[in-house]
């Protein structure tokens, strides 16, 4: 099937002798029994609303309609039940295609059962039972119209929305004025862009770039917003010469308002320091900053796991600035600078006796630390003999007595981001399978504030931020996500 009609069935949807009928559900038994004896009685039979909309949309569709479900009522409370339209939907089944020439291949009366037809809500729910019992599958039909002028206006609600849950924007709405041609509505599109339009906001307010692309690109979103939420998108994956190609665009295309934000926002001085080669301290500050806002928005959406695997990452890092701001050894092990960079750090190791000999007594695991690999467990090491008041080369202490204070406090932060890194191991972006929740980041990391406050795991990343004088306060991400839904709204409007 591809062609689909559906119609609820109202009081006004059958006239007999060119009268409409009162006490719909008596009269409708009476003329159904009627022709159930004598055939020929369909003579005296009208349809003013359905048929004028059968037949128009049979100009259309001249190969004829595949299936047309009529929606007649069928209440328990007795007060109403004069009114119920069961037996006109199954009069309209049987007469209607043989009067339209067989174009209807199949036409099925279904019931509105045990519901007050005047309540939405249980309106929504009966007419989404009845559209899944359906003979035809959804994805197979090529257009589906709602013929909105019979049945009650909480029924009527029902079936256009259930309609665009199930056949989205091949859905079309047609209505017959009185007196007037059968008119088609924007009624189904309209609603689909309402959800649509929705689900964008939705996934710009957690941040989710990626999949609210999609979305707004089947909105037809106004130029420059979209390559505007690609470049978030991009960025948030690290990949910031795309970031940098979208950001272009978006300026390009956009409006005055959109080059004014990117402007104000200054988004493309974000990205000096990321494009450069190498990893210099500004650079890697800046990447810090970036991680830390991924993170962050991991963790909002729930992604446990892949945030621990921030988590891992951003220990690692800060450890490798501290290495760098206290000892000015580089940690860069790219393949341009490895061999360089390794003489240098054994060499200045080396330089230092005291060091050396601290380096060499340390365990790992049970076993002596290797002090010349450029690695997380050597940082460790190197940080804690210069917290601990450790001497430099020249036997003066590697850090003024303020600075080591600083570091120290600095470094017990960092630390105890520990339990988080060992559940990451643990998992599958580790070397196991364990599983990884919440409830689990909190039972394992619970510093405290300064007024005895636990603090979350994000709360502790953005603690680390704070303490190494990284700017996080000027968030991109969120200023993109307003950005986007404002304009979004304005052009809705």
């Amino acid at each position: 099937m591809t062609v689909v009609v559906l119609c609820n069935v109202g009081s006004r949807d059958v006239a007999f002798d060119g009268q409409f009928l009162d006490r719909a559900r008596e009269r409708g038994e009476e003329i159904w029994n009627l022709l159930q004896r004598d055939p020929a009685a369909a003579e005296r039979l009208t349809f003013p609303i359905i048929e004028p909309s059968l037949r128009e949309l049979l100009r259309s569709h001249p190969e004829g309609l595949d299936l047309l479900a009529l929606f007649g009522t069928d209440q328990e409370d007795p007060r109403f039940r004069h009114t119920d339209t069961l037996f006109f939907a199954q009069i309209i089944a049987q007469v209607l295609p043989g009067r339209l020439g067989g174009k209807v291949r199949r036409a099925e009366a279904r019931t509105i059962a045990r519901i007050n037809p005047s309540l939405y809500d249980e309106a929504f729910e009966a007419m989404g039972r009845l559209l899944r019992e359906l003979p035809c599958d959804p994805r197979e039909v090529e257009v589906c119209y709602v013929v909105l002028a019979g049945g009650t206006p909480a029924c009527n609600t029902a079936l256009l929305l259930q309609g665009v849950r199930y056949y989205g924007d091949r859905l079309q709405t047609v209505y017959l004025p009185q007196g007037r041609e059968p008119v088609f509505l924007r009624a189904g599109q309209q609603v689909v862009r309402a959800f649509q339009e929705e689900a964008a906001v939705e996934r710009l307010r957690h941040l989710d770039f990626a999949n609210a692309l999609p979305l707004l690109e089947r909105l037809g979103a106004p130029p420059g917003l979209i390559p505007l939420v690609r470049y978030a998108a991009r960025r948030l994956d690290f990949d910031f010469e795309a970031a940098q190609e979208a950001l272009r665009e978006a300026y390009r295309d956009g409006d005055r308002a959109l080059r004014q934000f990117i402007d104000e926002r200054r988004l493309r001085d974000d990205l000096d320091p990321l494009l450069r080669e190498g990893e210099g301290r500004s650079r890697l500050k800046a990447l810090l900053r970036e991680l830390f806002w991924n993170a962050r928005i991991t963790y909002l959406h729930r992604r446990y796991a892949d945030f621990l695997g921030r988590v891992y990452r951003l220990q690692e890092a800060v450890l490798r600035l501290l290495v760098e701001e206290i000892y000015g050894l580089s940690t860069d092990l790219s393949p341009a600078v490895r061999e360089e960079n390794l003489r240098r750090w054994a060499e200045g190791i080396q330089s230092n006796p005291a060091l050396r000999e601290y380096l060499e007594r340390q365990l790992v695991e049970g076993h002596p630390l290797d002090w010349r690999s450029v690695s997380r467990p050597t940082y460790k090491a190197m940080l804690a003999y210069a917290v601990e008041g450790g001497k430099g080369a020249d036997g003066h202490p590697l850090l003024p007595e303020e600075r080591r204070r600083r570091y120290e406090a600095l470094l017990r932060r960092v630390n105890q981001l520990d339990p988080l890194v060992e559940l990451r191991h643990r998992t599958i972006i580790g070397h196991d399978f364990h599983g990884v929740s919440e409830e689990s980041l909190w039972a394992r990391y619970a510093p405290k504030r300064s007024d005895g406050r636990a603090l979350s795991p994000v709360e502790g990343l953005e603690e680390i931020m704070r303490m190494l004088e990284v700017d996080i306060r000027a968030d991109p991400y969120r200023a993109i996500a307003e950005f986007a839904e404002g304009h979004l709204r304005q052009r809705a409007a």
